[in-house]
């Protein structure tokens, strides 16, 4: 089979996946609340259709289509123009008919082919996962939901949520564990900077199944352009340490000595108390 690379678009993101993501993989994208994962997904499906004439399909559970379209337009992103000339289409489901993306993926299917997409997003995995009663039926589920998706030959980023903020250096988990199931994952973060008081964007590929992609974790920022990687060739990000104990000031020859006859009265003082009480 032919390899050939989607290109995410994202100022200096590509060189650190290695050159894009493979034609028709499914890469999970999670992250905690704030950390910018609806954000990235939307910027991966609009450059493919305004850059490189790959039309996208978002699949939004949990933002109905007006409020997709409000919180989009604080970017120089212009959706509505693309899905005017039928370069993208939002599919907003309501919750409670989240149940249709898993057995109605044929309809999904059928506009896939109709219009050409190339790029899908859901987002998010969270109402799927939590459609099903246990976890037993959740990881049933969850396979079939990824098998699904191969068959529309596109390539796909799924949006989660992660299991709570990890600390630098440490492997986060997504709320579902959709990253085991998917063929790369990128997880997004925050740390708190001391110095400046505000809270740093940093970007990892944790996985990428078939590419050479970069390990490192890489500083973000977001502006009204969307994400951009500040430093494609910079120093992997170390973990934070804990801040060092202070030593103890060397004492001089006069303090030592006068020390050693505070202790010498100390002890003199408790030799008499002990004879008084006998």
């Amino acid at each position: 089979m032919e390899r050939r690379f989607i290109r995410s678009g994202i100022p200096g993101f590509d060189k650190v996946l290695g050159g894009g993501f493979l034609e028709g993989s499914i890469v999970a994208v999670s992250g905690p609340t704030g950390s910018g994962k609806s954000t990235f997904a939307s910027q991966f499906v609009y450059n493919g259709a305004s850059q490189f004439d790959e039309p996208g399909l978002y699949i939004s559970i949990e933002e109905s289509r007006s409020d997709f379209f409000f919180h989009m337009g604080g970017f120089d992103w212009n959706f509505t123009e693309l899905e005017k000339d039928k370069k993208f289409i939002l599919l907003d489901y309501p919750i409670h008919e989240v149940d249709q993306i898993l057995n109605q993926y044929g309809a999904v299917q059928e506009i896939i082919n109709s219009t050409g997409v190339r790029r899908v997003v859901i987002d998010s995995i969270m109402p799927i996962a939590l459609f099903f009663q246990t976890e037993d039926e959740r990881k049933k589920g969850l396979l079939r939901l990824i098998d699904n998706i191969r068959k529309w030959k596109v390539t796909t980023l799924l949006v989660s949520e992660d299991l709570k903020a990890t600390e630098p250096g440490q492997i986060p988990n997504s709320l579902y564990g959709i990253e085991t199931y998917s063929d790369g994952w990128i997880n997004l973060s925050y740390r708190y900077d001391e110095k400046s008081k505000e809270r740093a964007r940093f970007v990892e590929v944790l996985k990428m199944k078939g590419v050479a992609h970069s390990s490192r974790a890489y500083p973000l920022r977001i502006t009204r352009s969307g994400f951009e990687v500040l430093d494609e060739g910079a120093a992997p990000v170390a973990p934070e340490k804990p801040a060092a104990k202070p030593k103890p000031a060397a004492t001089s020859p006069a303090v030592r000595q006068a020390m050693k006859k505070l202790s010498f009265r100390l002890e003199s003082a408790k030799s008499k108390i002990v004879r008084k009480s006998k």
